[in-house]
């Protein structure tokens, strides 16, 4: 039996292993994992799909060139939240438009003195 660690974000563990099995008998492998976070860039365009988990391969000894497939899994994982970076987008992009509207406005706009009868009024 050999087994191949997997390396965070780059390779996945392998496990091979030669079993005698007798006809009709099942065999069942469990492993404990450790969870990991995905960055964000490792996630797919439809984050709640999840994630697909090729299937195992059983090749017999006596007949190398015949494979076994098992089916293959979708595993659920946690949906990302991408908002929090859309919302601060969103927040500098409002205060940069208030802060260059309002420099804009008072640098471009004229103050002048206009007389309306006997009264003078300051209008911009």
């Amino acid at each position: 039996m050999t087994y191949t660690p997997s390396q965070p974000h780059d390779k996945p563990a392998l496990l091979q292993a030669v079993i005698e099995l007798p006809a009709d008998d099942a065999v069942y492998l469990s492993l404990r994992v450790r969870k990991a976070f995905l960055r964000y860039q490792e996630h797919r365009p439809d984050a709640q799909r999840g994630w697909d988990l090729p299937p195992a391969v059983f090749v017999p000894v006596d007949r190398p060139h015949d494979r076994i497939y098992t089916s293959a899994l979708l595993v659920d994982l946690a949906t990302p939240d991408f908002s929090m970076p859309y919302n601060v987008i969103i927040m500098s992009s409002t205060l940069i438009a208030l802060i260059f509207g309002s420099l804009f406005n008072s640098l471009i706009r004229r103050f002048v003195l206009v007389k309306v009868g006997d009264e003078v009024e300051v209008s911009t």
